[in-house]
């Protein structure tokens, strides 16, 4: 951390997030492109023997300066954060070179959605019984309602933000950002790293593609060296591997804490806590009215202010 800090970072500046999201994604990029340059390539192939003199001249200063660049690129990244999975997920324009990649990656998500369902079905018939676990749980990875989307990540982010207080008539994406004010530390804690896995490796399956078409360009005119971005290929594939993993995991603590801390955020918000499951649904479906910011309230939402607020933990 001496580089950082001559440039002014301590530990405490640095969080764990900030390191492994955004900034170890950026080093990993900055470090391979700035090696392959030193080394001689695009106009010679890369040799170590160039590598350590070009590495001497510019010394320290050298240092120092990929250091900034890598700590810049990881603070400018961090706002990001969302676009980036988002990116993953396949939230495309319709209009586009991305266009028909998208159909059909939705087309092929589909179909293996379809085939789900049919199994499903057969299985419903006493067919296939060897399959009566794997297919359940594979079709739980795929939205109910909505349209699938063109990638595996995006389809089981988009299942978990469906189904998650579903049966409670609590729609995800509204309360999500207000539950979160009242959750406990320790929750958080466990929230913002199963979150910080997801964003992990999803940082790092962009970077590892952009090293390799970068790296792919500086290397075009040596064969012999396109072992290099064919190998950071195949490490964005696994990172994309690792972050649909990641995001099944999310996906369940997401609807865990729905599940275990959703009458607390009515009880913060000195809402009239409900009677039975009935109650609580008509409560959640005049809170979703308010949320949503559109359209009148059939009955008004009554208030306990004299209830003690936070007694939850």
């Amino acid at each position: 951390m001496s580089q950082l800090g001559s440039l002014g970072f301590t530990d405490a500046d640095l969080t764990p997030r900030l390191k492994f999201v955004n900034i170890l994604p950026s080093v990993v990029f900055l470090a391979t492109v700035g090696a392959l340059w030193l080394s001689g390539a695009p106009a010679h192939p890369p040799t170590l023997g160039v590598l350590k003199q070009n590495a001497a001249d510019i010394n320290w200063v050298g240092a120092l300066v990929l250091t900034a660049a890598a700590l810049v690129v990881g603070l400018l990244l961090q706002p990001l954060e969302l676009a980036s999975i988002r990116f993953l997920e396949g939230y495309w324009r319709t209009s586009g070179p991305l266009r028909r990649l998208g159909e059909h990656g939705r087309w092929i998500q589909q179909r293996r959605k379809d085939r789900l369902v049919w199994l499903s079905e057969e299985l419903s018939q006493g067919v296939y019984e060897e399959l009566v676990e794997h297919v359940p749980r594979e079709l739980a990875t795929f939205p109910d309602e909505q349209r699938v989307l063109p990638t595996a990540l995006g389809n089981r982010l988009r299942a978990a933000e469906e189904r998650a207080g579903k049966v409670y008539s609590l729609d995800a994406t509204l309360t999500w950002p207000r539950l979160y004010f009242v959750l406990p530390q320790d929750v958080l804690r466990f929230v913002s790293q199963s979150r910080n896995e997801l964003d992990t490796a999803v940082r790092l399956c962009l970077s590892f593609a952009l090293t390799s078409l970068v790296s792919a360009a500086l290397l075009l005119r040596h064969p012999v060296w396109l072992a290099l971005p064919l190998g950071f290929a195949l490490l964005s594939a696994v990172a994309y591997r690792a972050a649909v993993h990641a995001a099944e995991g999310y996906g369940v603590t997401f609807t865990s804490v729905i599940d275990v801390y959703r009458l607390r955020l009515l009880k913060e918000m000195s809402v009239k806590m409900p009677t039975d499951s009935d109650d609580e649904i008509n409560i959640n479906d005049s809170l979703r009215l308010l949320w949503e910011r559109e359209g009148a309230l059939d009955e008004p939402v009554a208030y306990a202010p004299d209830e003690p607020r936070g007694s939850t933990s």
